[in-house]
C-alpha cells in the first residue's frame, strides 16, 4: 500500500537550491532538545513525549525543503510488535524520514561521537537513543544492551547495517552487532530501502535541492527466532537480498 505521509504544497517546483533548509533544521533540533531535556528534568521525559517530538522536528524538516516522502509496506509492520529496522543509508535526511515512515515509537543507534554535541547530545540519550563507540567492540556490545530493553518494552530499533552513509549508492560491508541483538532477543528484522533523499540532501554536501520527493520501502519482516550465532552470515546474506531486492528500479 503506497502512502503519502509528507504532502508538499507545491511540487515540482523551481526552488534554487540553498543552504536555507539545513540552518531551519539545526533550529528545529535545538528546539525539541531543549524542549525534552526540560521534560526530563520535570520528570515528564516519555518515550511518547518523545515520539510526538520527533514526529513535529521530522515533519518540519520536509517542509523545510518542500520535500514530499511516499511509503509503501507499511501495512508490514505488526501491530505492538518490535523490530530492528535495517535499511540503505545515503543520505541526512534518511533519519527524519524515517521517523515519519515507521509506525509507532522508533529510536536508532548511532555513532557515540554525536552525543557530545552540546544539548543535542544529551537530549539523544535522555530521550531513549543508543550511542554506540564503533572503535571499541566491548564497549559497543554493552551499548546495544540498552537497545535490547527498548525492544523489550515494544520500540523499534532502527540501524544502518553499513554503519555510515553510502557515497557510491552501493551497500557496503554489513556490520554484525544489529544482527546479533535481534537474534538474542529473537525481534524480526524489518528490510527498508530509501531512494530519493540522496538527490534532496547529497553525501557530504550542505546544499539542499527543493521541491522533490523521497521514498521509503518496507519488506516483509525476516525472522530471528530460534536462530544462533552460526546463523548470522546466513542473516545478513538474507538482509542483503532483501535491501537489494527493494532498491530494484521500479519497486518505488
Amino acid at each position: 500500500m503506497l502512502t503519502d505521509i509528507v504532502l508538499s504544497q507545491d511540487l515540482p517546483g523551481s526552488r534554487p537550491a540553498s543552504k536555507v533548509p539545513l540552518y531551519m533544521t539545526a533550529a528545529y533540533t535545538l528546539n525539541i532538545s531543549c524542549r525534552f531535556l526540560a521534560l526530563s528534568v520535570a520528570g515528564k521525559g516519555s518515550v511518547a513525549r518523545g515520539d510526538a517530538l520527533l514526529s513535529w522536528w521530522a515533519e518540519k524538516i520536509f517542509n523545510a525543503g518542500n520535500a514530499g516522502l511516499t511509503v509503501d509496506g507499511q501495512e508490514n509492520f505488526a501491530p505492538g510488535q518490535p523490530y530492528v529496522v535495517m535499511s540503505n543509508h545515503r543520505s541526512l535526511l534518511d533519519i527524519p524520514a524515517l521517523f515519519l515512515a515507521v509506525p509507532g515509537s522508533m529510536r536508532m543507534v548511532l555513532k557515540e561521537e554525536l552525543t557530545r554535541v552540546p544539548i543535542w547530545g544529551r537530549a539523544l540519550v535522555a530521550s531513549g537513543f543508543v550511542p554506540v563507540n564503533r572503535g571499541d567492540r566491548a564497549r559497543a556490545i554493552a551499548q546495544l544492551e540498552k537497545a535490547k530493553g527498548l525492544l523489550s518494552s515494544g520500540v523499534r530499533i532502527w540501524i544502518a547495517p553499513e554503519g555510515t552513509r553510502s557515497r557510491s549508492g552501493e551497500l557496503g560491508e554489513f556490520k554484525k552487532g544489529g544482527f546479533h541483538m535481534a537474534r538474542q532477543l529473537g525481534v524480526p528484522i524489518m528490510p527498508a530501502w530509501i531512494s530519493g533523499t540522496e538527490a534532496i540532501i547529497p553525501p557530504d554536501s550542505f546544499i539542499v535541492n527543493s521541491d522533490r520527493t523521497a521514498h521509503i520501502r518496507f519488506g516483509a519482516p525476516i525472522p530471528t527466532d530460534g536462530t544462533s550465532a552460526d546463523d548470522i552470515p546466513a542473516l545478513i546474506e538474507d538482509v542483503r537480498a532483501a535491501l537489494q531486492s527493494l532498491g530494484e528500479p521500479g519497486s518505488t
